[in-house]
């Protein structure tokens, strides 16, 4: 039995070590280093309720379109459970718009799925189902602000 739990715990730490490396990168909001790094040429990002998102290209403008209002987003790991072929992570972002004077943070609740085996380096497909309303609640308010 005790093996069993070792290698469980081997592949957890593996998963969150890689989940550690995949959101310190991508916190950094430089879309053109992270998604190379992390997702295969082919990889297809969904988010439920809206058009996939496929290949290295029509990722890395995703981001590079967020990080227009982005000032900083940081992520912090939840629960994580590993599967032969996927991992399941709950985290919270934290995000700051530009423009806001008051630098306000703003917190989302997510859960993703990352399409890949532990001893994967990439993903072929990145699912995120996230509350955004708190953050389009704060662009309103900052860019209501700005209109002003």
């Amino acid at each position: 039995m005790s093996n069993i739990n070792t290698a469980t715990n081997q592949t957890l730490h593996a998963a969150k070590s890689w989940l550690q490396d995949f959101h310190s990168l991508g916190d950094q909001l430089n879309p053109d280093t992270a998604v190379s790094k992390f997702y295969t040429p082919d990889c297809e990002m969904r988010f439920p309720g809206h058009a996939p998102i496929k290949g290295h290209e029509a990722i890395i403008n995703f981001f590079k379109e967020q990080s227009t209002i982005l000032e900083s987003m940081k992520h912090t790991i939840g629960h994580v459970d590993v599967l032969p072929d996927r991992i399941y992570q709950e985290a919270t972002i934290d995000y700051v718009l530009k423009g806001d004077e008051e630098k306000k943070v703003v917190s989302a609740q997510g859960m993703a799925i990352f399409g890949k085996r532990v001893d994967e380096d990439k993903m072929r497909f990145f699912t995120v189902y996230l509350d955004t309303s708190p953050l389009v609640e704060r662009v309103r308010v900052v860019t209501g602000a700005r209109e002003k």
